[in-house]
């Protein structure tokens, strides 16, 4: 019915810059050396409050894992990333939408008021 198609791809269109591309290694190990530290202080066990953190989590999710597929939990966590996203850009968004607003109202008040 629908037949075998293919639709084609510019291989150009996929590449990045080497500085996108030198960006992203930096911040991808930047993150694991944070992650990795933070996990080093935690198995220690110097710091209690990070290490009962830790085994909590951990806890929370096995049995998470235990009554939900991963396909349930990857949405969940797509859902949370969103949700994220949306409450860090809702400042910037106020702030956008209100002088947006101002601008609307002193030229509906020109408008409305001539001299």
């Amino acid at each position: 019915m629908f037949g075998n198609f293919r639709v084609p791809v510019d291989p150009l269109e996929w590449q990045i810059s080497q500085e996108t591309a030198n960006g992203i290694a930096a911040w991808m190990a930047n993150t694991i050396g944070a992650a990795e530290s933070v996990l080093r202080v935690a198995a220690t066990g110097h710091d209690k409050r990070l290490f009962l953190k830790v085994v909590v989590f951990l806890y929370l999710l096995s049995a998470l894992g235990r009554s939900a597929s991963g396909a349930t939990i990857a949405y969940g966590a797509l859902c949370l990333v969103c949700l994220f996203v949306v409450t860090q850009n809702s400042q910037q968004v106020n702030t956008c939408s209100s002088q947006f607003l101002r601008r609307r109202d002193s030229t509906s008040a020109l408008l409305q008021d001539p001299l």
